[in-house]
C-alpha cells in the first residue's frame, strides 16, 4: 500500500493561489496553510491550494459551490463539510455557508475558527 506524504505549500504556491483566486489571504489563513491545514481530530476536509490537491482542492470547490449552490461572491471556501462550506470573507472572518444559504455562524478569523473546530471535536 502506498503511503501519502503531504507536501507543504511554498510561499510561491500561496502567492499563485491568491492571484488565481483574486483574493489576498489573511495572515491567519496563511499560517493555517503552512501548518498543513491542521484541524486536529475535527472531522472536516480542509480545501488545499496545492495542484493537484491530496484530497480536496479550493479551486474546484469554489467553482462547484458557485455553479451548483450559488455561493455568494466574496466568499472563499476553505473547508468542506457535506457540501456545506466554511468560507473566508473579505474581512478575514470565517463564515459557515450551507447549500441552503448563509447562516449566522461566524468566527473572527481562521485561528479562532480552527481552535473552535478542534475544541468541538475533542468534546
Amino acid at each position: 500500500m502506498l503511503e501519502f506524504e503531504f507536501v507543504y505549500p511554498s510561499d510561491k504556491e500561496i502567492a499563485e493561489a491568491q492571484e488565481k483566486l483574486g483574493f489576498i489571504f489573511p495572515p491567519e489563513y496563511i499560517d493555517f496553510i503552512k501548518s498543513g491545514y491542521d484541524l486536529g481530530e475535527a472531522p472536516l476536509d480542509a480545501l488545499e491550494i496545492s495542484n493537484p490537491p491530496s484530497y480536496a482542492g479550493i479551486f474546484e470547490a469554489l467553482e462547484s459551490a458557485k455553479k451548483h449552490y450559488h455561493l455568494p461572491k466574496g466568499l472563499y471556501p476553505i473547508c468542506e463539510n457535506n457540501s456545506d462550506y466554511y468560507c473566508l470573507n473579505q474581512k478575514g472572518e470565517v463564515v459557515f455557508w450551507t447549500h441552503n444559504g448563509t447562516t449566522d455562524e461566524r468566527w473572527l478569523n481562521v485561528t479562532v475558527w480552527r481552535n473552535s473546530m478542534v475544541a468541538e471535536a475533542s468534546e
